[in-house]
């Protein structure tokens, strides 16, 4: 016999087999033992949820040779004929490959017919949002009025692409993502009876990876099981499916909790070397710590998680020293990082990042004190640009130069934040304008000097493009954006690319190099006495 993929051979074949759409099913049955059936049904839902399932059954239902009735035989000839898709009265239509008005117009027209050998023709319209304007047109005539002994199928994924006057002609069913229990079960069930050794662990991981779609969920379990054969082993289900073990996840939060930096970063790094996708890790972890705030919040979070008991068990071990305004912050601070990650040219980086603020929190701001400063007071107001031209320092070379220069304070913590958090900086002006951001490239962040960022160029021409006011600012609302703290952005020549200005052969004056450091050494002029 002809090998059958699992999601075709487990398809239901009764309205009590379809799994988690409770709601559809039960209206269905009423309405065939009532009689009030109608002409035209809409079935909506994401994919795998058992929409084109229902319909066969549906037609089924109508047509069996006890019936019509809500529970169909599955054994008399037309049933076994509408199973297999080999009745002449129930059609089948693909919507996405017959989109055409010339389509309608022969479906139209074989409508009119009397049904060949059951009692309703039914038609089933799959993916019916692929008609054509004037293919909905065509069909609406037949669709309002069919004649009897018709019943239409509509079935789709997108039903905010139908017509609103299609919608208002048909009875409107909603299908539900299946949850992840529901999954599982099922999963169980299938491999007991297909003689395959299946852990509930690995039911749950297949089941969250299936996204609420059961179909999808059987052919992880089929693609499983052609990996590892007839004993599905965990670890080669997290190898298959590129995911991450619950442990490493328990423990990297657990690390975050703890405000172990190098820890979390060790992880990291050897998820990187492991070859994982960053973005599918991402997606994971983000679950993972939605469950962990759900094990702290609820007393029996069981009913609320699709994990197993160990796993319940190992979060609430993690959670102890999480407090549950900080997780919630770091759901939010994670999500915001999602869509910086997916567009990242270096997501790992954005990564550790991420994870890094996670675990430094308020207590590294509060150590770091000009930095919270700057946070905690009001942002000053913009300066003039005009107002931030520097005049060059004049330093009288044979004056008394044994009193040390009073250099300007310089925040070294801003500083080295800025540095650190430079590639971040640069993402966010790339979303604002990439041309911008090609600019801001070629500078290196040099000083911070009372709220102003010092950047360097190694060419005149950049630095003067960099100056631009709409430049200025585009970086300057990225630091913001990225830092929650305001600097006003002064571009110049960096240090190293200023020649030094000094006569050939005589040593500078006590304080002159100082100064050029802290100034910029095209803003120092050295002037003789005489």
């Amino acid at each position: 016999m002809t090998y059958r993929s699992l999601y075709r051979a487990w398809r239901p074949q009764a309205f009590r087999e379809v799994l988690g759409q409770e709601h559809v099913t039960r209206t269905l049955t009423n309405a065939i033992s009532s009689g009030r059936l109608g002409h035209a049904y809409l079935f909506c839902g994401p994919r795998g949820t058992g929409k084109t399932s229902t319909a066969k059954i549906l037609a089924k239902a109508l047509n069996c040779q006890h019936g019509p009735t809500p529970e169909p035989c599955d054994e008399c000839p037309l049933c076994k004929r509408i199973r297999e898709g080999y009745c002449l009265d129930v059609l089948e239509m693909d919507a996405a490959s017959n989109r055409g008005i010339d389509e309608i117009r022969s479906l139209r027209d074989q409508v009119n017919l009397s049904p060949t050998e059951a009692r309703y023709k039914v038609y089933i319209n799959d993916e019916v949002h692929m008609l054509t304007a004037e293919a909905f047109n065509a069909f609406l005539k037949t669709l309002e009025e069919p004649p009897e002994r018709v019943v239409f199928v509509l079935a789709t994924t997108e039903p905010e692409r139908i017509p609103a006057t299609i919608l208002s002609r048909c009875q409107r069913f909603d299908f539900h993502r299946l949850t992840p229990e529901i999954i599982k079960k099922r999963l169980l069930e299938v491999a007991q009876v297909e003689g395959v050794e299946l852990e509930e662990r690995t039911a749950h991981l297949v089941a969250r990876s299936a996204e609420g779609s059961m179909r999808d969920a059987l052919g992880l379990l089929e693609l499983c099981i052609s990996y590892s054969g007839q004993r599905v082993e965990h670890g080669e289900v997290l190898e298959l499916l590129g995911a991450t073990d619950s442990e490493t996840l328990t423990e990297i939060l657990a690390a975050v909790g703890g405000r172990d930096v190098a820890r979390v970063l060790a992880r990291i790094d050897q998820l990187r070397s492991q070859g994982k996708d960053p973005r599918l890790f991402f997606k994971d972890l983000v679950l993972w710590l939605r469950n962990l705030m759900l094990v702290c919040v609820f007393r029996n979070p069981e009913p609320l998680l699709s994990i197993s008991t160990d796993e319940v068990r190992e979060l609430k071990q993690a959670g102890a020293n999480w407090s549950t305004g900080r997780l919630t912050k770091a759901l939010k601070e994670l999500t915001a990082h999602e869509g910086m990650l997916r567009w990242a040219a270096q997501p790992w980086i954005v990564l550790e990042t991420a994870l890094a603020e996670l675990c430094l929190g308020e207590s590294e701001t509060t150590a770091r004190a000009p930095v919270s400063q700057v946070q905690a007071a009001p942002a000053p107001a913009p300066r003039p640009r005009a107002a931030q031209k520097k005049e060059p320092l004049q330093i009288d070379e044979v004056a008394d130069t044994s009193a040390p220069l009073s250099p300007v304070p310089q925040s070294r913590t801003e500083l080295s934040l800025v540095k650190e958090t430079w590639p971040r900086i640069l993402e966010e002006v790339k979303a604002r304008g990439p041309a911008v951001e090609a600019v801001w490239r070629y500078g290196q962040p040099e000083s911070v000097e009372d709220a102003t960022l010092n950047v360097g160029f190694s060419s005149e021409g950049i630095k003067k493009v960099a100056a631009q006011p709409d430049k200025l600012q585009t970086l300057e609302e990225a630091i913001e954006a990225v830092l929650k703290i305001r600097l006003t952005v002064y571009p110049r020549l960096a240090q190293q690319a200023t020649p030094s200005v000094q006569p050939a052969g005589k040593s500078e004056p006590p304080g002159i190099e100082e100064a050029r450091r802290l100034f910029g050494a095209d803003k120092v002029v050295v002037k003789d006495r005489q």
